[in-house]
C-alpha cells in the first residue's frame, strides 16, 4: 500500500468510512437509476412523460446538469452559473463527502429535529459518493417542486433570492477538503447535505420561497422609484436602500433556514442548514456554554424585527443561536412581513450576535455574551472587538448622534439601552466620521 493509499484508509477509519464503499456508481449505473426514478408516480409532484423524456435526453447526450428543467421556472444566473461534471470528482472528493456525511449523521441523529430526520430519509442523503445533480435534482422536484440551480461561489443577495422566488435552489459543485468541518463559503457538503432535508419541512420552504417574493416586492418598489428619480445621485441612493433592505431580509434568513432552532419534546434542537452541515457546529449549538440562546416567535413583530436588527458574522461558529417553539411559528413570515421589519430595520440601532438584549427570553446566557454597550465602551477605550461589534456601534453612534425618535424606538419590544454619552461624545468629536 502506498504512502498515499495508507493516509486516505487513516482518514476514512477515523471518520468511520468503509473505503471499498467509496465507489461512485457508472454513467450506465446512474442512466439506469435515473430511469426508475422520474418515472415514479407514487410523489407528491410526478414528472409528466414529456418532461421525463427530455431530462432524460439531456444525460443521455452528455449534458451537464447545470439548473433543473422540470418546470418552466427558469432564472439567468450569467456569470455566476456552473455545471455539474460528474466524472471529474476525484477519489479523494468522493471520500470528503462520506467522511463529512458520516460525521454529519452522528451529530444530526442526536441533535437535529425530527422533520430535518425524515427529509434526508427521503433524499437519501448520506452515502459514501457525492451525488449526481440530475438524480438528486428529480427526487427533489418529486417531493416538493423545488429545483437545483449550479453556480460557481456564493452569488449575491439579489440572485440568491430571485432563485428562491422561482423555487430554484442555488448549489455549489466543489466538494470541501479531506477533514475539513467548517467553511464559510458553500459546498456540496453545505447545499446538497445542509439544506436539501429541510425542503420537506413545509414551513421553511415557504420561508425560503417567501424570501423571494420579498426580493421580488423590494425591487418592484425599488424599479417604481427609480422611474422618477431626478439625478444619478437619487437613483444610486434608491439603489443602495433596495441592497439595504436584501441584507436586512437576508438576516430573517440567516436566523431562521440557516441557523435556526426549535423545541421538541422539551428540548432544543437544530433544523438549520448552516448548523447541520457542520458537525462540529451541529454540537456546540446545543452543548456549548459560550452562545447565547433566546426563544423567539417570528410571528410577534417585535420578536421578528429583533432578528432583523441583528448582525453576525459568518467566519466562526455563531454566539447567539434564536429558538422557536414550534414551526408554525414560522408561517407567519410572509413577504409582506418580511419587508416590514427590513424597511423598519433600516431605521433603527442594530444589535450584535453576542448581546442579550431587554425583552430577550434567555434560555442560555453565554461565555461570550456582552450588554448592548460593551460595544461603544470598548470601541472608545480601543479594546479588542470583532467586525460584528464594530459595524453595529459605529452604525448605532451616527444614529443616535443624529437623534432618535420616540417612534423609533418603539418599534422595540423594550427600548435598548441608554446610549453612554461619554461614548456619544467621543464619537462627535472624532475628525472622520465612520461609515456604516
Amino acid at each position: 500500500m502506498s504512502t498515499l493509499d495508507r493516509n486516505l484508509a487513516e482518514i476514512a477509519a477515523r471518520h468511520g468510512v468503509d473505503l471499498a464503499c467509496v465507489t461512485p456508481p457508472s454513467r450506465a449505473s446512474r442512466l439506469e437509476s435515473l430511469r426508475k426514478i422520474i418515472a415514479r408516480t407514487d410523489v407528491p409532484y410526478p414528472i409528466t412523460p414529456q418532461r421525463q423524456e427530455r431530462y432524460l435526453n439531456d444525460f443521455q447526450s452528455g449534458k451537464l446538469f447545470g439548473i433543473g428543467t422540470l418546470s418552466e421556472d427558469m432564472v439567468e444566473l450569467e456569470n455566476y452559473a456552473e455545471f455539474q461534471d460528474y466524472e471529474k470528482y476525484t477519489y479523494e472528493e468522493h471520500l470528503s463527502w462520506a467522511c463529512l456525511v458520516a460525521d454529519q449523521q452522528r451529530t444530526k441523529h442526536q441533535f437535529a429535529c425530527q422533520e430535518y430526520l425524515k427529509g434526508e430519509s427521503i433524499f437519501e442523503i448520506g452515502g459514501t459518493v457525492i451525488p449526481d445533480y440530475y438524480l438528486l435534482n428529480a427526487r427533489i422536484y418529486q417531493q416538493t417542486q423545488w429545483q437545483l440551480a449550479t453556480v460557481n461561489m456564493i452569488i449575491p443577495a439579489e440572485l440568491f433570492f430571485t432563485c428562491h422566488s422561482h423555487r430554484l435552489f442555488p448549489v455549489t459543485t466543489f466538494m470541501r477538503g479531506l477533514e475539513v468541518d467548517y467553511l464559510e463559503e458553500p459546498d456540496i457538503g453545505h447545499d446538497v447535505a445542509g439544506h436539501v432535508a429541510t425542503f420537506t419541512i413545509p414551513a421553511v420552504a415557504d420561508v425560503m420561497k417567501n424570501h423571494g417574493d420579498a426580493r421580488d416586492l423590494i425591487y418592484a418598489e425599488r424599479d417604481q422609484k427609480l422611474k422618477a428619480a431626478g439625478d444619478e445621485e437619487s437613483a444610486r441612493r434608491i439603489r443602495d436602500d433596495a441592497e439595504e433592505l436584501l441584507l436586512y431580509a437576508g438576516r430573517i434568513y440567516w436566523f431562521t433556514v440557516e441557523f435556526g432552532l426549535v423545541m421538541q419534546g422539551g428540548q432544543v434542537r437544530d433544523f438549520g442548514a448552516g448548523i447541520l452541515s457542520s458537525p462540529g457546529e451541529t454540537t456546540y449549538s446545543i452543548e456549548s456554554r459560550e452562545s447565547n440562546r433566546i426563544l423567539i416567535d417570528p410571528s410577534d413583530d417585535h420578536d421578528l424585527l429583533r432578528l432583523a436588527t441583528t448582525d453576525y458574522l459568518i467566519s466562526e461558529f455563531q454566539k447567539t443561536y434564536f429558538v422557536m417553539s414550534s414551526f408554525d411559528q414560522l408561517k407567519s413570515l410572509t413577504a409582506d412581513r418580511i419587508l416590514m421589519a427590513s424597511k423598519r430595520a433600516m431605521e433603527l440601532p442594530h444589535y450584535t450576535w453576542r448581546e442579550i438584549v431587554p425583552g430577550d427570553k434567555v434560555i442560555d446566557v453565554g461565555e461570550l455574551a456582552t450588554s448592548t454597550n460593551e460595544k461603544y465602551l470598548r470601541l472608545m477605550l480601543d479594546m479588542p472587538l470583532d467586525d460584528c461589534l464594530t459595524r453595529a456601534a459605529l452604525r448605532n453612534l451616527q444614529l443616535y448622534s443624529k437623534g432618535l425618535s420616540s417612534q423609533q424606538l418603539s418599534a422595540f419590544k423594550i427600548p435598548p439601552a441608554e446610549l453612554p454619552q461619554e461614548a456619544l461624545e467621543w464619537f462627535r468629536n472624532q475628525d472622520q466620521t465612520p461609515t456604516t
